[in-house]
């Protein structure tokens, strides 16, 4: 009897080892990492990518000079290289490329969504000053991403133009814009919320700004010689530099217009009515209510 359980418990064995091993054979191991496999499928997608900034990351011929000048430290290829190891200073591909952003491959990938990092703060690996005034403005507090106006296959914007992406949230501020002074001179949104950085390129540095405010820098780049300078006891508000108003251009008046005359509040009158109207209702309610009002006290002392 020993053998014949020794035989089945064997036989059992072989039987799992049948069904399991070959389902174990079935999963094959995750590809190597290799870009230039995405382009058999996503031809035009990396048609888009070979032209980007992105692609051109190491390329760059801004990047080379400044990079040798520095005597081409490892710690650069961290951005401007894909699947970069600083243990070794390898790296898989030059520039940022496909698995930037999809990686691990999966095995049974297309039948199985390519895992992607969409967060701004995988782009803030790279654009640290960038993503950092990022993180103070309104668009961050509304969970709004990069992807969101950048296209990251092109590094460009989602739309044409700047006006036609802020359009595409802001639609009533976008609409009574086009009827301003501003607008009037070509300026668009962006050249107020999106002021150009004055720090040089790199090193995590954007061209502009990301804060999206306004502040008094961004009037005084135009209107340094309208505002507030005073001529023989009058404001001047037009005529420098620039002919854009703060305000309505249908509205605008001319430096030779008295300030008093323009910004004084209006004086009030008082109309003689305004007393005489009442006084005259109250008199004729009292000679109707008064005969009324005496009659019912007659009345009542009359069944006292």
């Amino acid at each position: 009897m020993r053998l014949v359980r020794v035989l089945l418990v064997g036989l059992c064995c072989a039987i799992l080892a049948v069904v399991l091993v070959p389902g174990v054979q079935a999963q094959d191991p995750p590809p190597d990492p290799d870009s230039n496999e995405c382009i058999g499928c996503h031809e035009g997608l990396r048609d888009h990518w070979d032209d980007s900034s992105h692609a051109q990351a190491f390329d760059d011929t801004v990047f080379q000079q400044s990079w040798k000048e520095k005597g081409e430290p490892r710690e650069c290829l961290a951005c401007h290289t894909t699947g970069y190891d600083p243990a070794t200073g390898t790296y898989l591909t030059e520039g940022v490329d496909c698995l930037a952003c999809h990686f691990p491959i999966v095995s049974d990938h297309p039948e199985q969504y390519m895992p992607t990092d969409v967060s701004s703060r995988l782009c803030g690996n790279c654009h640290v000053d960038t993503f950092a005034e990022w993180q103070n403005s309104n668009h961050a507090q509304e969970d709004m991403a990069c992807g969101q106006c950048h296209n990251p296959h092109t590094a460009d914007l989602r739309v044409d133009n700047t006006q036609a992406l802020c359009e595409t949230c802001h639609k009533d501020e976008t609409h009574y814009y086009s009827f301003t002074g501003h607008a009037s001179e070509g300026l668009l949104c962006t050249d107020c919320h999106l002021n150009v950085n004055d720090t040089t390129i790199g090193e995590g540095h954007g061209s502009r700004h990301h804060t999206f405010e306004v502040d008094l820098d961004t009037c005084t780049r135009c209107h340094e010689g309208d505002m507030h300078s005073a001529i023989e006891g009058q404001a001047a508000i037009i005529g420098s530099s620039s002919e854009v108003a703060c305000y309505r251009t249908d509205t605008v008046r001319t430096p030779a217009t008295p300030v008093q005359e323009v910004y004084s509040e209006p004086q009030e009158t008082t109309n003689p009515m305004v007393y005489f109207l009442p006084a005259g209702v109250g008199l004729v309610l009292g000679m109707i209510v008064a005969p009324w009002a005496e009659g019912i006290v007659r009345r009542r002392k009359g069944d006292e």
